[in-house]
């Protein structure tokens, strides 16, 4: 089974080659360019995780992890924050929000891929 997983990026060249990545790992991806479009897309797609930057246009990743959390279709759906914001604030804020997970840019691929292992691991 693939599971499906909605990046939300304003990068091309970051949400691109992730995309890639994602794919040769057997993930079907769907790509959203701001938290707007990442919350509707989110509520067509009903992805299996999503992973969303928190500085983007439009609706940032801390509103987005708010209206994934009001959400009844979208409040059960994980999100893995992946940004350059590290400090030690933007990573408690995200949690409090309902982050699943946190991961700093500049990134390995490992370490955000077992970040998703282990979310889809404990939806066992």
């Amino acid at each position: 089974m693939n599971n499906t997983i909605l990046l939300i990026e304003d990068k091309p060249g970051l949400s691109d080659p992730l995309k890639s990545l994602l794919e040769l790992h057997q993930y079907t991806v769907a790509i959203a360019t701001n938290g707007e479009e990442g919350i509707r897309t989110a509520r067509i797609l009903r992805p299996d995780l999503v992973i969303s930057d928190i500085y983007m246009p439009v609706l940032n990743g801390f509103d987005l992890l708010d209206g994934f959390r009001n959400d009844p279709l979208l409040h059960d759906i994980p999100v893995v924050m992946l940004t350059a914001r590290s400090e030690i604030d933007d990573v408690q804020l995200a949690m409090e929000k309902g982050a699943a997970g946190y991961v700093t840019k500049p990134f390995l691929f490992k370490n955000l891929h077992a970040v998703i292992q282990g979310i889809f691991e404990k939806q066992l």
